[in-house]
């Protein structure tokens, strides 16, 4: 009798453990959405899923403790769809903070800042931001830096994309005037695909970057540790030093204009 007790109670026991570590599991488990098409903070190389955002993404999940799992999107608008059905724990695709967003989600501390400028033609005549008042020139879907740039000078005319690569591709044959993006993602694309365009003088505003979360109790659990460890990450100098790594020597967690 004492023996079919003690069984009993042993199984009672070991039901409780394994109702506990459910939850455990679930929380250490941090699932992020990217594009891996924004070159170099989310794209693929050798076939595998790299970049500064993603490798920070990974860096914050290890000082979690966290298990981190990538979820492939193909655009922004898309990836904050998956985030409102709760498919996805955050975005790791150089996210900016904007008024619009705020009111929908938390975000992180910021981690990255980047200027919005312009690439135009290298024998354009165009020189600074102010000469393309009532031109044209192109941005993808759902870019903060439209935003930036409407904002600076709403004479500037924006032509949208769905294709990311098309918006350079277009300014570097003349069918638009110049291409809209992220200062250091402009300097990169241009260096890897070795394009006849440059950076003209002048910033429409500055891409405050961060990671977004949704606004409910189980979210903000996760994201008061996610914010813990990407503030130690950033205190310690791992951030810059991934910065660096993936910008050719740039830190990106800081405002700079380096060779401007």
């Amino acid at each position: 009798m004492k023996k079919m007790k003690w069984q009993a109670l042993l199984a009672l026991v070991t039901l409780g453990s394994s109702l506990a570590a459910a939850p455990l599991a679930q929380a250490d488990t941090l699932t992020v959405g990217t594009t891996a098409q924004t070159y170099p903070t989310s794209y693929r190389k050798d076939g595998k899923l790299t970049g500064f955002d993603v490798a920070v993404a990974k860096a914050v999940g290890k000082e979690m403790g966290a298990k981190v799992k990538f979820k492939v999107v193909g655009d922004v608008p898309s990836l904050f769809g998956e985030l409102n059905q709760g498919n996805i724990d955050t975005i790791a695709n150089s996210i900016t903070v904007l008024p619009a967003r705020e009111k929908k989600y938390h975000f992180s501390p910021a981690y990255s800042y980047y200027a919005a400028q312009i690439a135009v033609l290298k024998d354009s005549k165009y020189h600074t931001l102010k000469d393309l008042a009532g031109k044209t020139v192109a941005a993808p879907v759902g870019s903060s830096n439209i935003d930036l740039l409407e904002k600076y000078d709403s004479r500037i005319k924006i032509k949208k994309y769905d294709d990311r690569n098309a918006v350079f591709t277009d300014a570097n044959n003349g069918t638009v005037a110049g291409v809209l993006n992220q200062r250091q993602f402009i300097q990169e694309t241009v260096k890897k695909q070795h394009l006849n365009l440059r950076i003209v003088k002048g910033v429409a505003g500055w891409n405050v970057t961060a990671f977004p979360f949704a606004k409910d109790k189980q979210a903000q659990a996760k994201q008061k540790r996610f914010d813990k460890a990407l503030t130690k990450l950033k205190q310690d100098g791992t951030l810059a030093k991934l910065s660096k790594q993936f910008y050719n020597g740039a830190d990106v967690t800081k405002k700079s204009l380096q060779d401007q």
